[in-house]
């Protein structure tokens, strides 16, 4: 076996598809002028959301996140003075008003 630098690496030709299975003639050479087909990525908000999180934490950027609020929240939440009456009811307006 022998492992060649890249100086001497071949020239990678293109994968052309095959013909459809429904063809009952003779197979022909692909048409060369016919566009190939990209693959396509589509994620969902979640999988965006989460990749922007790991972007952000792997970056060690705030990308516009307010650190300090974010953590004046989460204290107010751990010690349960968050979620006070007027909030939960301003909420509550705010979600019945979009059903209005």
């Amino acid at each position: 076996m022998q492992i060649h630098g890249l100086q001497q690496a071949q020239t990678i030709h293109a994968i052309q598809r095959p013909n459809s299975a429904s063809s009952t003639g003779p197979v022909q050479a692909t048409n060369a002028s016919r566009p190939i087909a990209e693959d396509q990525l589509d994620l969902s908000i979640e999988a965006q959301q989460l990749t922007f999180a790991q972007d952000v934490t792997a970056n060690g950027e705030n990308a516009g996140i307010r650190t300090e609020k974010v953590a004046a929240i989460r204290q107010a939440i751990a010690d349960g003075s968050y979620e006070t009456p007027e909030k939960l009811s301003a909420a509550l307006d705010s979600l019945l008003d979009t059903f209005a």
